[in-house]
């Protein structure tokens, strides 16, 4: 979505998406990520975990999403990076613990603007991170656009188009990640 930024930019960014956050207001689930309910409802959420779980009828990958609002300023002050972060997640929420080696992550950093997505061994050795680079800024366009929900929705699509290609389902699918979009 975004190029680098300083770390005084950082900071501001991640400061006010706090400070946005202390103001709780609604009484869904999700009342104190405002940044989040910037770019996703509730309903839109449920939309994207029902394409999830119907990605992964069709194929052997499993698809996490982990949706961040902001780093803490100890993240930011030990210069952690959105990408450095992703792979902190990719391990946190366990996508690299399937089975076949097929999880990836899509993550979001509302604050700074940043997607990334990650896959494990078994992705990268048929589809690649050039491959995974350009529907993450597909993704990142669709949010400049204003149509974030739109944007998660396609690039699942077409996650799934190169996980049916390369790891078709046959008989035995467990769902081994959960479906629903992790935040925080």
């Amino acid at each position: 979505m975004a190029r680098e930024s300083s770390m005084i930019t950082r900071l501001f960014q991640n400061f006010w998406a706090g400070l946005r956050d202390s103001f709780r207001i609604g009484d869904w689930h999700l009342s104190g990520f405002s940044l989040l309910r910037k770019y996703f409802s509730s309903k839109d959420l449920k939309e994207i975990k029902s394409a999830v779980t119907n990605s992964e009828k069709s194929h052997r990958g499993e698809i996490r999403i982990a949706i961040e609002t902001k780093l803490s300023i100890y993240q930011i002050l030990s210069k952690k990076t959105a990408k450095e972060r992703s792979v902190e997640m990719f391990s946190f929420l366990r996508v690299w613990d399937t089975e076949e080696n097929t999880g990836i992550l899509i993550y979001l950093l509302l604050s700074e603007k940043k997607i990334r997505i990650l896959a494990d061994r078994g992705i990268y050795k048929k589809i690649g991170q050039a491959r995974l680079d350009a529907i993450s800024q597909k993704i990142g366009s669709g949010f400049k656009s204003g149509k974030s929900k739109d944007a998660m929705l396609e690039g699942i699509s077409e996650l799934t188009t190169d996980l049916k290609k390369h790891f078709p389902s046959h008989g035995k699918n467990p769902n081994e990640l959960p479906d629903d979009p992790y935040i925080r």
